[in-house]
């Protein structure tokens, strides 16, 4: 008998794997069909779309217009288009752009925005855009040149010291901007927002910068840009205050003169004044100038120029540009006295020179002094010096001499007085009296 061969019967998983797969085809299938003949087209919204900006090409661009304002946007689009094309769309398929069409002349602007589809074989409406305009102002940009201040209000210097100067660096900008914002600009300053106290020179970084109109308003920081320059190095100078005491100096006093005893004063006794020396001392002494005696009558005063006199790199801060001597005449009077030829001593002779005083007597010397002392004088008290120092040549000349009385000193001269000379060589005087 003829062995009949049996069927072989199919897994069961594997026939719902093939069943699995059919399913899905099916499901494709109908939804395709669905999607064209039951709901051909449909609406979705897509949201966070870039915006492009750009002048390329534009009037705007034509016109040398730029844009202020402008920050990077997104927009949310609802477009409409067949469901099997616009199903997958995302961000990526939309392009957004702002219109600047209407953009011929400075100003703010509302522009559209701009949407379409970037496959351009879709057929795909735009429903609306959110927002649909953005505010954008156009303007002319140029650039001027500002000097730069500072503003450091927290900064102080230590006690004893004061900030003379504050310097910075670069101390002039280029700044860009609109026409019209740069008009606005009346003053720049380098910012220092810290809190110190300052021992000695001192430069602190910044990179804060306001802007003032004339009116002192704070104006709009982003509306301007500084070329070329990112920070500021703002230089802090310590100076040293000092307080200087005045005095003059009086010359020409014959020996043994008592200064202190002259009734003088100044109409400044001392000043303030700082110093870029850090260890100098508290105060000083500050000589005004000279006065000579023999001009001093009780009846005159004399001026000195304060600035003149300082020390170097000293400054005055009183604002007091002259300080005046004047003398107290109280007490004092004056004498005229006669005093011969004998009482008059000669010293410092040339050598090889003879000298002969022609003048006979000294008449109208006039003597200042207290009261109770000159009221007292005669003329054999004063001593006559005639010092030839300064003699060379030989001849006939008028000299200058010291008239002063030993025995006091608080009485002076006042006034030039002066003899009649003869200057000889010793070898003519000698054969004259062969």
């Amino acid at each position: 008998m003829e062995k009949v061969k049996a069927k072989k019967e199919p897994k069961k998983h594997e026939a719902d794997f093939v069943l699995r797969i059919l399913a899905v085809v099916i499901a494709v299938i109908v939804w395709f069909v669905l999607s064209i003949t039951q709901y051909p087209t449909r609406n979705k919204t897509i949201t966070n779309v870039p915006v492009t900006f750009s002048t390329d090409g534009t009037v705007a661009e034509e016109r040398g217009l730029s844009v202020l304002n402008y920050n990077d946007i997104t927009v949310d689009v609802e477009i409409r288009g067949m469901n099997y094309e616009i199903g997958n769309y995302s961000a990526n398929d939309l392009i957004a752009t702002v219109n600047l069409d209407q953009v011929t002349r400075e100003g703010t602007y509302h522009l559209d925005i701009d949407v379409s589809s970037t496959h351009s074989s879709d057929q795909v409406t735009i429903v609306s855009v959110y927002p649909e305009t953005v505010e954008v102002t156009f303007d002319r940009i140029s650039t001027s040149m500002f000097t730069m201040g500072v503003e450091a209000p927290l900064i102080t210097a230590d006690e004893g010291l004061t900030l003379r100067d504050i310097n910075v660096t670069p101390s002039e900008v280029e700044i860009e901007g609109a026409e019209n914002e740069l008009e606005k600009i009346a003053r720049v300053v380098a910012s220092v927002p810290e809190s110190m106290t300052l021992s000695e020179d001192t430069t602190i970084s910044t990179d804060d910068v306001i802007f003032y109109d004339e009116d002192d308003n704070v104006l709009d920081s982003s509306r301007y840009t500084i070329n070329d320059v990112s920070t500021f190095e703002v230089n802090f100078v310590v100076y040293k205050k000092k307080t200087a005491n005045l005095t003059v100096e009086f010359t020409g006093c014959p020996p043994g003169f008592n200064v202190s005893s002259l009734p003088y004063s100044l109409s400044e006794e001392s000043i303030q004044v700082i110093s870029p020396h850090l260890d100098d001392a508290d105060t000083e002494e500050l000589s005004l100038g000279t006065i000579p005696l023999s001009s001093v009558n009780l009846r005159r005063s004399f001026s000195f120029d304060v600035d003149s006199a300082l020390n170097p790199g000293e400054i005055n801060q009183t604002g007091i540009a002259t300080v005046d001597v004047s003398f107290d005449a109280t007490g004092y009077t004056s004498r005229e006295f006669t005093i011969p030829q004998d009482q008059i001593t000669t010293i410092n002779v040339p050598e090889g020179k003879e000298v002969t005083i022609e003048t006979r007597q000294l008449a109208n010397v006039t003597i200042y002094g207290p009261e109770d002392v000159v009221n007292d004088l005669s003329a054999d008290d004063f001593t006559v010096v005639l010092n030839l120092s300064d003699v060379v040549n030989s001849g006939s000349i008028n000299h200058t001499v010291t008239v002063y009385a030993p025995r006091y000193n608080q009485v002076w001269c006042y006034g030039n007085n002066q003899v009649q000379l003869e200057i000889s060589d010793a070898s003519d005087s000698s054969e004259a009296e062969s």
